[in-house]
């Protein structure tokens, strides 16, 4: 019997408010961080690659024309997460897959990071499974097709937490990955990624 199949959503539909600056460009390895992180997905080889864009959305697409990811539009991308993640359980309903969630900000993840996600998956593939390092338990995260119904419900600047950890449901499997706690949301943030990518290229 064939694997279950999977998509791979890069969510870049913000406005990177808090940053200052786009996240999406924001240079990582030399390279701005959507590409980076369209290659990292494409690499893993897990599923096919959906990238879900909103505001600067021409711009950004630019960044990745060359590459061979489907781009979606979040025309709602103001409204926060919940309109971002909608885009992308579309996506995924739309090739019965389930999908793998994969913020465009968590900069130190690497291919083989998502291919560990989902060989552990595969193990019990009617259950999600989760990043986890201490108190973290999030993305990137798969998230199967049973759960689709209750993501496209949310709403709001939310992500699918309260959809994974429901009472009544089994708990979601956990993978250790420190490097998932490493995001771009503030200027802090965008010094410590810089500082990071620095040392990997001297």
């Amino acid at each position: 019997m064939s694997a279950p199949r999977v998509v791979v959503a890069i969510l870049a539909a913000g406005a990177s408010r808090r940053l200052g600056r786009p996240k999406q460009l924001v240079s990582i390895d030399g390279e701005p961080l959507l590409r980076r992180q369209c290659r990292c997905a494409l690499a893993s080889e897990v599923g096919d690659v959906v990238v879900v864009l909103g505001w600067n959305a021409d711009q950004h697409r630019r960044v990745i024309a060359d590459l061979p990811v489907q781009v979606c539009v979040n025309g709602r991308w103001a409204e926060g997460l919940a309109a971002s993640l909608r885009c992308a359980v579309r996506a995924a309903r739309s090739r019965r897959a389930a999908l793998l969630v994969f913020p465009c900000d968590q900069y130190r993840l690497v291919a083989d990071d998502l291919q560990a996600l989902y060989a552990i998956w595969l193990k019990t593939p009617q259950r999600a499974c989760v990043s986890r390092d201490g108190d973290y338990a999030g993305p990137p995260a798969i998230v199967p097709q049973a759960y689709h119904n209750d993501v496209l419900a949310l709403t709001g600047d939310v992500g699918a937490r309260s959809v994974l950890y429901r009472s009544g449901c089994p708990s979601p499997l956990e993978i250790e990955n420190p490097r998932a706690t490493y995001d771009l949301d503030c200027p802090e943030d965008a010094r410590r990624a810089d500082a990071w990518s620095r040392r990997r290229s001297a």
